[in-house]
């Protein structure tokens, strides 16, 4: 693996939970001639219809890859059994023509790809780009989980990143909190467990954005005993108004995230997959001409439970409804209500100043 991509943690040893591969050209070669030849048979065309393009790629996935790039299957297979958090594989083939049905069938080797019919176009395939010069929105910067307001069972489990452009120097970076766990406090580690956070959500998913959800904790564990996260990065506030553990916590965690995370660069030809649910991520951008183009995808091991929730087979998902009356079931009706106030504020600020990632 080149280090001239792997920015920090092109050790293995050095970053549990990280798997990385670099495609030999044989197998750059074969795995691209694969996703040409299945394309064809769509007049040489990625086919619009999306399911379509769900069965498309789990034929390549079963198919093609395990053939073509046995060193990439076996990596992917460490994702697929939930071995590792996350893996970097580079010199994928970069034929734009391709590049959809390519992180397609990666996503599909790993889980169930899927959308959420909120996000960009109902499609399967999201781009991610910044305008070169363009004012980049501050959110992009912050560490976060997504989907932190969808119920466990329906949120997204693995991130597909495949990178298509990339200004030197521009980076996106994962935390897994197992790593990032094992370094905090006793005290942080009390306050992030209990039910002492309260969220407040995007307007595509709650019927108040303005509103903040039940107390719950941002950490918790798994069935399986897997350390998981969930954090909307700063739409955080403390469900009691008197907590005095709030900002140490935040500031601790926050500080760990900058400490203990993989940048990598998603030049052409590279891929980023991370599991959503056992770390946290973000973008960087080099400078204000910096720009970055990327595809992204969405991966469950499963999605029976967002089929009963729906009454739909996919891929595409509408939770709005779902995810609103879960709202107003488990909505907080305690005297104590957080309030949006001036202390409350200058604190958000705060954590804001200290947790812009050092690259």
């Amino acid at each position: 693996m080149s280090t001239t991509n792997l920015i920090r943690g092109n050790d293995d040893r050095a970053f549990p939970g990280l798997s990385t591969y670099q495609l030999s050209t044989i197998e750059r070669q074969r795995l691209a001639e694969g996703l040409r030849h299945f394309q064809t048979f769509a007049d040489d065309q990625f086919p619009s219809d999306v399911a379509c393009q769900r069965l498309l790629a789990e034929i390549v996935a079963d198919g093609i890859l395990p053939q073509a790039a046995p060193g990439l299957n076996r990596v992917i297979e460490m994702a697929r059994k939930d071995i590792v958090d996350c893996i970097y594989v580079t010199n994928l083939p970069i034929e734009k023509s391709i590049a959809s049905l390519l992180l397609l069938t990666i996503g599909s080797a790993i889980g169930r790809i899927f959308n959420y019919a909120s996000q960009i176009s109902n499609e399967l395939v999201m781009e991610v780009s910044s305008d070169r010069g363009a004012s980049i929105p501050r959110g992009e910067f912050d560490w976060h989980t997504e989907g932190a307001w969808i119920p466990r069972d329906h949120r997204v489990e693995w991130i597909c990143l495949l990178g298509l452009d990339n200004t030197p120097g521009t980076f996106a970076a994962y935390a897994p909190i197992r790593s990032v766990e094992q370094t905090l406090s006793a005290r942080t580690r009390t306050w992030l467990y209990s039910k002492s956070a309260c969220f407040h959500g995007p307007n595509d998913f709650t019927t108040d954005a303005s509103e903040p959800s039940l107390p719950r904790a941002v950490l918790t564990r798994s069935p399986l005993g897997h350390i998981e996260i969930v954090w909307p990065g700063f739409a955080v506030h403390p469900a009691r108004p008197d907590d005095t553990a709030y900002v140490d916590a935040l500031t601790e965690l926050s500080a760990e995230f900058n400490r203990e995370n993989l940048q990598v660069s998603l030049d052409k030809g590279c891929l980023l997959a991370f599991n959503n649910c056992r770390g946290v991520y973000m973008h960087a951008l080099a400078g204000s001409d910096a720009y970055h183009l990327f595809y992204k995808t969405y991966v469950r091991q499963s999605l029976q439970a967002l089929q009963q929730a729906t009454g739909k087979n996919g891929p595409i998902f509408s939770l709005v409804n779902t995810v609103a009356q879960r709202n107003l079931s488990d909505r907080w009706r305690s005297s104590h209500d957080v309030r949006d106030d001036a202390q409350s504020r200058a604190v958000i600020g705060e954590l804001t100043r200290r947790c812009t990632i050092q690259g």
